[in-house]
């Protein structure tokens, strides 16, 4: 019985090379049988599939992959490297790429959001929350206009680094359905916003900007007809302005003077100008 047990562990051992020889031999026509599916172009790339993105911005997406992949095959496309070059787009903020065998790269893209409209020595543009500049609007926009020289917004693509156009670009990003911005800026009492329904919001500095704006949209329900401004500087002690006479604030600071004109009638922009100086133009 031994004998017969031995005999077995042996023929078992002999044979082990054998299908590991095999298995070996399988992999390496699989792996030839990819190769000559690849070279007849079985894997070659066929299909987009864009989500998070429709309409134009959809198209860019695809036509940014193809490029990037060009007459590659799908074994051979880098998808780190495609998402890559989707995100370049300005209008994206961030994409993933999967491939989905046999010809299908899937990309799911995160948009830039829009939120304000730059000046530049041709015209407005779009940025973004990130100040990411996304090229020029289409149609009539209903963004805030912020206070820049041409200096401080890149081409399309490009990134604001200034950092008082960077506030503004932060307090434009701020969501609210009551508190609508048309114009902001830098004066003498820090930043302002003039309001879509009239009126004036006075930020002060950058910080906690949306704690400011809740604060102002809750003077803006208590206020009694028009107002001339609100300041929020302090939020935690808020004033306003009526646009009527009010003994109360019969010495309070002038209010800065003018409207903001159309969008279209901004005037010109001097290069290397400072926000703080632009504003003049934006405000009148």
């Amino acid at each position: 019985m031994r004998e017969r047990l031995r005999g077995r562990g042996l023929r078992t051992a002999a044979l082990a090379p054998l299908a590991l020889l095999a298995g070996m031999a399988l992999v390496g026509v699989c792996v030839l049988g990819l190769m000559g599916l690849d070279r007849i172009g079985a894997f070659g790339v066929g299909t987009v599939q864009v989500t998070g993105a429709k309409g134009a911005t959809a198209t860019a997406v695809r036509e940014a992959a193809l490029a990037t992949v060009g007459s590659a095959s799908m074994l051979s496309v880098d998808p780190a490297h495609v998402a890559q070059a989707v995100a370049e787009l300005p209008e994206i903020r961030s994409a993933e790429v999967d491939r989905a065998f046999p010809g299908t790269l899937r990309i799911r893209v995160v948009r830039e959001r829009a939120v304000a409209l730059a000046p530049t020595g041709k015209g407005l543009v779009l940025v973004g929350a990130s100040g990411a500049v996304l090229g020029r609007p289409q149609g009539r926009v209903q963004l805030p206009v912020i206070s820049a020289a041409p200096a401080d917004i890149p081409g399309p693509g490009g990134v604001v680094t200034a950092p008082r156009v960077l506030e503004q670009i932060a307090l434009a990003a701020v969501p609210s359905r009551t508190v609508r911005l048309r114009a902001i800026g830098f004066g003498d009492d820090g930043m302002t916003a003039l309001l879509a329904g009239g009126g004036q919001v006075r930020f002060g500095d950058g910080r906690d900007l949306p704690v400011k704006v809740k604060v102002a949209r809750a003077v803006m329900r208590k206020a009694d007809g028009a107002f001339a401004y609100i300041d929020v500087t302090v939020p935690t002690a808020p004033v306003l302005r009526t646009a009527t006479g009010d003994p109360l604030t019969a010495n309070a600071p002038a209010l800065n003077p003018g409207a903001l004109p159309p969008v279209g009638d901004l005037g010109d922009w001097v290069a290397g100008a400072a926000p703080a100086e632009s504003i003049r133009t934006v405000f009148g």
